[in-house]
């Protein structure tokens, strides 16, 4: 699975892909799936379910991979079927996926599989324990509840 992440340029090591894929399976919000032929992976999926204050619940596609020598097999959308599937058996009526601006390929296929842009938008990180959070100067009489 690291080496078809490869493919698309996301950067995990064996090592990392493991750990993600323990975290995932101990997950009840998540789910992969991968797509074989044989011993030879073609392609993965991976779904999440997740809830936003202001929208309310839906599941979102993480990561679709599909093997540059398997794409136009129809495997991304066996994929995305099973990532349909797996959010209407939780009563979600949503699905989403985020594609990156450039990768325009990716766009077309989700419009053939049903999907429909709705909005486009930029992505910030932010690494923790780049600051000393506790040395930051708080607003006065400002409390956080949880």
């Amino acid at each position: 699975l690291a080496a078809l992440s490869c493919e698309v340029e996301y950067t995990s090591t064996v090592k990392d892909t493991i750990s993600y894929i323990q975290a995932i399976d101990k997950s009840i919000c998540d789910v992969a799936y991968v797509a074989v032929n044989g011993e030879t992976v073609l392609g993965w999926i991976h779904v999440l379910y997740t809830i936003r204050l202001e929208s309310g619940p839906f599941c979102e596609i993480g990561g679709l991979v599909v093997a540059r020598n398997a794409q136009g097999r129809g495997i991304g959308g066996l994929l995305v079927d099973k990532a349909k599937k797996w959010s209407a058996e939780r009563n979600i009526s949503t699905l989403r996926v985020r594609s990156n601006v450039i990768r325009e390929g990716a766009h077309g296929f989700y419009i053939k599989n049903g999907f429909k842009e709705f909005k486009q938008q930029k992505v910030f990180d932010y690494t923790i324990g780049e600051e000393n959070l506790s040395e930051k100067t708080a607003v006065e009489n400002t409390k956080v509840n949880e």
